[in-house]
């Protein structure tokens, strides 16, 4: 059950000015291996879609969550957005707010891309936000993954087709 924010928060736009308190809060919720994950490569090299990319920053400025989108395409010519990776302040978890930097993340993808969404994460918690398991061998990531893990969202006004063939770091749109 999610309880109800002990602080009180902003979600802004990302930008620049985040990155360090953004990389230093992936580094504490994820450690080290984070880099070594399927899910890095199509982030390595790549830049964030800072109008699609959230932060939560508590009244105090401190920032308490962040959760980014990364332009990908596939070999096959799809193109799509990569989220993740989402993070929110030990003290914060469990509240809901990941949840907020998602919708916020998906509401300004739809309304300015009108691309489908990848991420690499739990079912459980990403299918009420529409999210759903990519058939195997649909997609393919960059390294090793749990191929149940690897899902999809398609854009509002898109058909139900996912993106396919293997996943590629896009450069900016």
């Amino acid at each position: 059950m999610t309880q109800e924010l002990t602080v009180t928060f902003d979600l802004l736009p990302d930008a620049a000015v985040y990155d360090a308190d953004a990389e230093a809060l992936y580094a504490l919720a994820f450690g080290p291996g984070r880099h070594a994950k399927a899910a890095a490569r199509l982030r390595e090299g790549n830049h964030c879609r800072r109008e699609v990319s959230f932060v939560a920053l508590a009244k105090d400025g401190q920032l308490i969550g962040a959760c980014r989108l990364w332009p990908v395409a596939t070999d096959q010519g799809d193109k799509a957005l990569f989220l993740g990776p989402i993070a929110v302040a030990p003290n914060q978890q469990g509240q809901g707010l990941g949840g907020k930097l998602v919708e916020a993340c998906l509401a300004a993808s739809d309304s300015l891309t009108g691309l489908p969404i990848i991420l690499v994460g739990d079912l459980a918690f990403f299918e009420p936000y529409g999210f759903r398991r990519a058939l195997t061998g649909q997609m393919i990531l960059p390294g090793p993954a749990d191929p149940n893990r690897l899902l999809w969202r398609p854009s509002p006004d898109m058909d139900a087709r996912s993106p396919s063939g293997k996943l590629l770091v896009q450069a900016a749109l």
